[in-house]
């Protein structure tokens, strides 16, 4: 492992029994009891929470370390540990009163979300009357609060044009299991439905603010940490651990041919084989390497008290891209490779990659967007909408 911690030293002790439960977490279509305790119990979710708060404040790439092992262990484990472990980030750039009703009281809340503006926040005094459905919330049977996307109406009703997030506790909120899919199966990416819930003022952040680091947080958690670029860390949790996954699926692929080999040392595979199997290894190893140099760059940068600059944070939104891409194509020439038993359901080899497709169905994840705005960027140097 490039980054160590305590932390994912506990979780990765744990990691044979991690392996052993995705098999429950996708029965269960949500994170197995026991996969959680394992998280919770090692503190995972709190690697990059405020100290203040009980969190480790560690360096982000340590973060993606966690979710790039686990997710190898586990895919479920893994896409759980970035979605809802990234939010523990996320917290401490709201104002320290949403922070203290979140962990002022148990330190190790969880919080899941689904950001897309599906709601509609109608403004009431001292915040918003909140309503509407969500999806793809994963985590949440686990997670104590939520943060949700919506729009802005004023007091008759009408768009003001202003997208915020919004901060929930699970009393306000339902979750609807809805959650039956091919693949990323142990997630338990449900449904999140709110019917008129009041959400107070501090417990909002308008994404403008958001996107310019406008962070209220800041008045507290002054670490670089909490000074980097909200887009510049959070794609890292919906990338690195398709890598992760990706990594798997070579290791299903070298073990199936290690096991003929000590069989009958003779069944070297097919020159084929070989190549698309380097290359597989190739392009996981190079889409991890991307993520943690550009992570790397930006915590630097504010460590030395410096702002990220917008052609870092262009180029991490357009590695991102590239790396999701390069975990798909290695974990589709690895699953060539794995021969017919590959295509068993008992195989965890195809199970996995069918994780890696799904997880690159992710909002965030989609070329087409990210790559325009790129290119516009290159021409004219404006940031675009997703900076």
């Amino acid at each position: 492992m490039e980054f160590q911690h305590t932390a994912l030293d506990t979780a990765l002790a744990a990691g044979d029994r991690l392996k052993a439960l995705e098999a429950e977490c996708t029965e269960e279509r949500r994170l197995a009891a026991d996969t959680a305790k394992i998280l919770r119990d090692a503190g995972i979710m709190r690697l990059i929470q405020p100290k203040r708060y009980g969190g480790f404040e560690a360096d982000p790439r340590v973060f993606n370390t966690a979710m790039y092992e686990l997710a190898r262990l586990s895919s479920s484990a893994g896409w759980v540990t970035g979605v809802v472990g990234v939010h523990s980030w996320h917290l401490g750039l709201f104002a320290d009163q949403a922070q203290k009703d979140v962990w002022g009281e148990n330190p190790d809340a969880w919080i899941s979300s689904s950001y897309s503006p599906a709601g509609t926040a109608k403004i009431v005094p001292g915040g918003y009357e909140l309503t509407g459905r969500w999806g793809f919330s994963s985590g949440s049977d686990h997670c104590d609060w939520v943060f949700l996307g919506a729009m802005v109406t004023d007091e008759q009703g009408k768009r003001t044009g202003q997208h915020i997030h919004l901060l929930l506790p699970r009393a306000d909120y339902t979750i609807d299991d809805v959650w039956f899919m091919s693949g990323l199966a142990g997630t338990g990416s449900n449904d999140i439905g709110v019917d008129g819930a009041f959400v107070p003022e501090h417990r909002t952040h308008d994404v403008v603010d958001l996107y310019a680091e406008r962070y209220p947080g800041n008045e507290v958690n002054t670490a670089g940490l909490f000074r980097l670029p909200w887009y510049t860390l959070f794609v890292n949790a919906v990338a690195v651990p398709l890598i992760g996954m990706a990594r798997r699926v070579i290791d299903e692929a070298v073990s199936i041919h290690k096991s003929r080999l000590m069989t009958d040392a003779s069944k070297m595979p097919h020159a084929a084989t070989l190549a698309r199997l380097t290359e597989a290894d190739f392009e996981v190893d190079t889409a991890y390497r991307i993520l943690q140099s550009d992570l790397a760059d930006a915590f630097g940068a504010v460590e030395r008290g410096e702002p990220v600059s917008m052609a870092m944070r262009q180029r991490t939104k357009r590695d991102h891209i590239a790396a999701v891409g390069l975990a798909v194509s290695a974990a589709d020439k690895a699953y060539q490779v794995g021969g017919p038993r590959s295509i068993a359901l008992s195989s965890a080899l195809q199970s996995v990659w069918r994780d890696v497709h799904a997880g690159q169905h992710h909002a965030i994840n989609l070329p087409d967007i990210v790559n325009f705005e790129y290119g516009r960027y290159m021409l004219t140097g404006e940031p675009g909408n997703l900076y």
